[in-house]
C-alpha cells in the first residue's frame, strides 16, 4: 500500500489527487488543507469546486482510499509521496510585485514537511511555480530536517484547464 498526501485542497490538489485515488484503488490518498471550511465542503455533498466529472470520482472513492482532512502533520508522517499543491498568487509587494509568483505558501508547506517527517519522502511540487522552485524546496528541506531523512524532489508542472481538468487527468495527451 502506498500512501499519498496532497497539501492543498484547491483546484489543483483536489481533482488531481481524486483522480489518482480513482485510478489506483490500492493507493491511499489524503488531501489536507488548513482551511476547515474547505475540507468540510470536500467531505459534503457540495464540493468546493465544480469540474465536470469530479463529483462522481470523489463520491465513488471518498472514505475508501480518498480522504480529506485538516490533520496535515499526520498525513505527512503517514505519506510515502507528498504533493505540494498550494496557492501561488502574484506577489503584491517587493521585488516582482504584480508579476512574480508569491512562494510563501510553498515555502511554509515545505518547512512543515521538513519539521514533521520522520522517514524519507518523495516530495512533488505540483503548482504553477517558476523554474528552480524544486531546488528552493530542497534547500528548505535539507536545512530544516533530520539529517537521516532523505527527500527526493520532483517537479510536476501544472497543466489543468478549467472545465476539462478531469478529462485532462484521465486522458492526457
Amino acid at each position: 500500500m502506498v500512501n499519498i498526501c496532497c497539501i492543498g485542497a484547491g483546484y489543483v490538489g483536489g481533482p488531481s489527487s481524486a483522480v489518482i485515488a480513482y485510478q489506483c484503488h490500492d493507493v491511499n490518498v489524503t488531501i489536507v488543507d488548513l482551511n476547515q471550511a474547505r475540507i468540510d465542503a470536500w467531505n459534503s455533498d457540495n464540493l468546493p469546486i465544480y469540474e465536470p466529472g469530479l463529483e462522481e470520482i470523489v463520491f465513488s472513492r471518498r472514505g475508501k482510499n480518498l480522504f480529506f482532512s485538516t490533520n496535515v502533520d499526520q498525513a505527512i508522517i503517514d505519506a510515502d509521496l507528498i504533493f505540494v499543491s498550494v496557492n501561488t498568487p502574484t506577489k503584491k509587494s517587493g521585488m516582482g510585485a504584480g508579476m512574480a509568483a508569491d512562494l510563501a505558501y510553498i515555502e511554509t508547506a515545505t518547512r512543515r514537511i521538513a519539521q514533521v517527517a520522520t522517514t524519507s519522502k518523495v516530495v512533488i511540487e505540483k503548482s504553477t511555480v517558476p523554474c528552480r522552485t524544486a531546488q528552493s524546496m530542497r534547500t528548505i528541506l535539507e536545512a530544516n530536517s533530520n539529517k537521516d531523512i532523505r527527500f527526493d524532489i520532483l517537479s510536476n508542472p501544472e497543466f489543468l484547464a478549467e472545465g476539462t481538468a478531469i478529462s485532462d487527468l484521465t486522458k492526457p495527451d
